[in-house]
């Protein structure tokens, strides 16, 4: 547990973990892609 003495507090903030990494896992994929096409657009062959 997180410490919470009432289980319903802590689901409710393991949710908004939840939610929350996975909001910040589409934001970096879209700068890593975004990095991605940068660099291979700088490619000269």
């Amino acid at each position: 547990m997180l410490g919470h003495t009432n289980l319903i507090t802590t689901k409710h903030y393991a949710m908004i973990l939840d939610k929350k990494i996975s909001e910040d896992m589409q934001i970096l994929k879209a700068k890593f892609k975004a990095n991605m096409q940068t660099q291979s657009k700088s490619v000269n062959y």
